[in-house]
């Protein structure tokens, strides 16, 4: 595609909600067409939910479909900074039941003040860091941008943190695509490094549905990408019945249900 003429040396990745499905959302992108993308889709970012009351209801069909074609998966949270912080990561934790958290890298995002002070935002986030920290043994990326961060945190008082960070050019005119922006995105005052870029909120949809989709770049490469996750190859998992990528999450046969039973 013509599209993709910058950030070629940046390992690709694209992120979904139910917004990539349709309104009904009975149509949902065709994972095995971003599973055969030219770029190579390396890391898919899903939306988990919203504060604490709010699930997104695509989320566990496109993170069961992103990890069976073998893609680096990264379920996002969108944080409410007035809310209670241990409410809203026990909620972010229900809907991940079932995930193997070693399997994931969990994402925290913020970019929401809702009226609320920068001491009080900054201490949503951080106990929100903490309380995760404490469940999957590391910290989560946060998504951001960099004057939002300048405005709304204060940096200093943050741990060391992976920086998932958007800056993309304005919107073109419907139907037109917007280019990706050229990486390294803007750093906010106090962070030195960059883990995730997003690009594009226009780049073309992969897999069929809708015109538009998200799209970041990693700072990195695929095999930096799969290094992250603890991973030395992208693994697809193919059912031993029918020959087709199993729809179940996992690494082995063993753990898919359905063949547990024909082997019993």
């Amino acid at each position: 595609m013509t599209y993709f003429v910058r950030n070629q040396e940046f390992a690709f990745g694209i992120d979904l909600s139910r917004y990539n499905a349709s309104a009904d959302l009975r149509q949902t992108p065709d994972f095995d067409q971003i599973a055969a993308h030219k770029p190579a889709v390396n890391f898919i970012a899903i939306r988990a939910g919203v504060s604490w009351g709010y699930h997104d209801p695509m989320f566990k069909l496109f993170s069961q479909q992103a990890l069976a074609i073998g893609a680096c998966v990264l379920p996002y949270h969108v944080l409410y900074p007035g809310e209670p912080a241990l409410k809203q990561v026990n909620g972010f934790l229900k809907i991940l039941e079932g995930i193997n958290l070693d399997e994931v890298r969990l994402v925290l995002d913020v970019e929401l003040e809702h009226g609320q002070t920068r001491s009080v935002i900054t201490n949503t986030l951080l106990t929100s860091l903490e309380l995760l920290e404490q469940e999957t043994g590391r910290l989560p990326i946060v998504y951001s941008r960099a004057m939002w961060v300048d405005a709304n945190l204060r940096v200093a008082d943050l741990p060391k943190l992976d920086w998932w960070l958007a800056q993309y050019y304005y919107r073109r005119p419907f139907p037109q695509y917007t280019p990706e922006y050229p990486c390294p995105p803007r750093m906010p005052k106090g962070v030195d490094r960059w883990l995730i870029h997003q690009t594009s909120e226009r780049g073309p949809a992969i897999g069929g549905v809708g015109n538009y989709m998200d799209y970041d770049r990693w700072n990195g490469t695929p095999a930096d990408v799969l290094a992250y996750f603890g991973r030395t190859e992208a693994a697809r998992v193919i059912c031993p019945l029918d020959g087709e990528i199993c729809p179940v999450r996992g690494k082995r046969a063993a753990e898919c249900v359905q063949c547990q039973a024909v082997e019993a």
